[in-house]
């Protein structure tokens, strides 16, 4: 992210699920905007000017297409990691890894 312009805007979106959890989800936006997060501080996040945007399942946007594509084989591998699934076979390679390998706390992040 530090990498861009600095006048470079940072576009989050996100598909539109219901009133109730869009406003939810909006409302977190905002407050990691106004106090950062445990890796990007709260100037570092301002100075991107990131904006939020909800998008339709119709406007076919090719971010949340690769979302819906990844979410389930990880979901289903944390769900169950014992039983072999081969679109995560696929996904696994993707992930931020430490040098041994290991995604689980890198580019795999698990919240309660």
């Amino acid at each position: 992210m530090d990498d861009l312009k600095v006048d470079d805007m940072l576009d989050i979106k996100a598909e539109v699920r219901g009133r109730k959890e869009d406003e939810m989800l909006i409302a977190h936006f905002n407050s990691i905007l106004d106090g950062g997060t445990y890796y990007v501080s709260r100037a570092r996040m301002q100075k991107r000017k990131p904006s939020f945007k909800f998008c339709g399942k119709k406007d076919n946007v090719i971010g949340l297409q690769i979302a819906d594509l990844t979410a389930y084989p990880l979901a289903r591998h944390l769900l169950n990691p014992k039983e072999p699934y081969q679109p995560f076979n696929i996904v696994k390679g993707k992930i931020y890894a430490d040098k041994k390998g290991k995604s689980s706390g890198w580019g795999l992040k698990v919240f309660p």
